[in-house]
């Protein structure tokens, strides 16, 4: 009965997880927790750890589509104590499973809550996560770990302005990169470099660094090698954002014309990308910032 709560629930979990549905996911949610019923800690230890586990995801992702830190609270709780059973040494994949659904809920609430100390422990998470994902045993859930720290550092060095904490992410991100492979990993390499051009246009601003400011915009151009409209819209939306944001700031330093040029057409690009219902928010953002760039262009005319 237990087996077929969890694959009930993993199921709704997904599709939940795929529409965006919170209604799915509360059923996952009490899914699992059904489940639990049927596997006491007392007696199935491993069961009821691994049901936990799983329901931290599950409330973790029903959290975040609520203004309610409740569920989010409720996530970091079953992960928590999914990980009072399995350890390092005797689960090393389960362990490492838990940390990175434990590091997900608490980057989620630390960056709703601008919270320093809980993106740092998200941080955290991820990185001892690479205690149980290997590089040798689990390469690419290696790689995923070092992408996700490389995102919790990046938000903790945005929202702290500490360019070391914005190095240790692009440090992170580049180990990834040491793994993802545009062959094999096409996809995750190119989030991979998309978000590396975020951190290094953040930190090339902090430091008033062209260097890194291009590095920003070569790392952009070599994701949308692989993020092609037709392939991946809204990625290759994010993206172009990106390319023009690090564009832009070095059309901010450089008095060139052809650099705010390229960043318009970037942001041009990307209001095109963000044509779903639900993007209305990222193209707000967008045309805020090519009316900027715009009016620099003029204003150097």
């Amino acid at each position: 009965m237990w087996a077929a709560l969890v694959a009930r629930a993993d199921a709704l979990r997904r599709d939940g997880e795929t529409s965006g549905d919170g209604e799915t996911l509360l059923a996952a949610v009490s899914a699992y927790r059904d489940a639990l019923d049927f596997a006491p800690r007392a007696t199935a230890a491993k069961d009821w750890a691994a049901t936990q586990s799983y329901l931290g995801g599950a409330l973790r992702l029903l959290g975040s589509t609520e203004e309610d830190p409740a569920n989010l609270h409720g996530a970091i709780g079953a992960c928590r104590a999914a990980l009072e059973v399995f350890t390092l040494q005797d689960n090393p994949l389960d362990w490492a499973r838990t940390q990175a659904l434990l590091g997900a809920a608490v980057t989620v609430l630390g960056e709703r809550q601008g919270d320093p100390n809980l993106l740092r422990e998200a941080a955290e998470c991820y990185r001892i996560a690479t205690e149980g994902y290997t590089r040798d045993a689990a390469r690419l859930e290696w790689a995923r770990m070092r992408r996700n720290r490389g995102a919790v550092l990046a938000l903790l060095g945005e929202q702290t302005a500490d360019a070391a904490v914005l190095g240790e992410a692009v440090a992170s991100y580049r180990a990834a990169l040491q793994e993802y492979d545009r062959t094999n990993s096409p996809l995750d390499w190119a989030m991979t470099q998309s978000n590396l051009g975020h951190a290094l246009r953040v930190m090339g601003e902090r430091l008033d660094d062209p260097a890194v400011l291009e590095g920003a915009v070569t790392a952009c151009r070599e994701a949308l090698g692989e993020y092609t409209r037709e392939r991946a819209p809204t990625d290759w939306a994010m993206t172009q954002t990106n390319l023009a944001n690090a564009l832009a700031a070095l059309g901010a330093r450089e008095p060139r014309p052809a650099r705010l040029a390229e960043a318009i057409a970037a942001y041009r690009a990307a209001l095109e990308g963000f044509c779903g219902p639900g993007a209305e928010g990222y193209r707000a953002v967008v045309r805020f910032n090519l009316a900027l760039a715009e009016r620099r262009l003029a204003e150097l005319a």
